[in-house]
């Protein structure tokens, strides 16, 4: 097994770790769920649904560059041997604070307004639109702090997997991550509690 395969191995079971936890004890991630759920709920309060949609689609952005961000913060740390950028405080303190990662935003904000209309117009609620959309991408950025966290205290790992980084012709570690992070995201989506399940829970409370 080369070392590229290990990190992938590794990184896969933090993930796997960390799905686990999540759905064993799904009342850990229930905050940020309700507040999430809340959130889309005063959104289409407060605006037209044209208006509702573009703010849905730059808020979703935002949340997926924070993955870029903290993928491209992992490499860089792995590259310069300075681990200090990933203690998990440091990654916490930035998730609600990245912005602006992706390439090209206009076009993504208009690919995203597209995909969430079209959804809308099959009969979704713009609230259940962006409650598992939104969530799901939080939660993976949570999963991708741990794993990194834990990633930066395997040095002799990290260190054969410098040269790797560095090369230029190597997509890695951004594709193992993108991998990794896409199979978390649809097994925690289609097992975590739907957006009727959490708006149940907040009216019980």
């Amino acid at each position: 097994m080369d070392t590229q395969e290990k990190f992938e191995m590794i990184l896969s079971n933090l993930a796997n770790t960390f799905l686990t936890n999540a759905l064993e004890t799904p009342q850990r991630i229930l905050p940020v769920a309700e507040k999430i759920a809340k959130e889309a709920q005063e959104i289409v309060l407060n605006d037209v649904d044209s208006e509702a949609i573009t703010f849905m689609a730059k808020k979703l952005l935002q949340m997926m560059d924070r993955s870029l961000f903290f993928v491209d913060t992992f490499a860089k740390g792995v590259a310069k041997n300075d681990y200090t950028a990933l203690s998990e405080e440091n990654l916490i303190a930035q998730l609600d604070q990245v912005i602006g990662q992706s390439e090209n935003e206009d076009r993504l904000v208009d690919l995203l307004t597209e995909s969430i209309s079209s959804n809308h117009a099959k009969g979704i609620s713009l609230e259940k639109i962006y409650y598992e959309n939104y969530l799901v991408e939080y939660v993976a950025s949570l999963m991708e702090i741990s794993a990194i966290q834990q990633l930066a205290e395997k040095k002799e790992l990290l260190t054969k997997l410098k040269p790797v980084i560095e090369n230029p012709e190597n997509e890695s570690p951004y594709d193992i991550f993108h991998h990794i992070t896409g199979n978390f995201k649809k097994d925690f989506a289609s097992k975590y509690y739907p957006y009727e399940t959490v708006v149940q829970i907040m009216e019980t409370e």
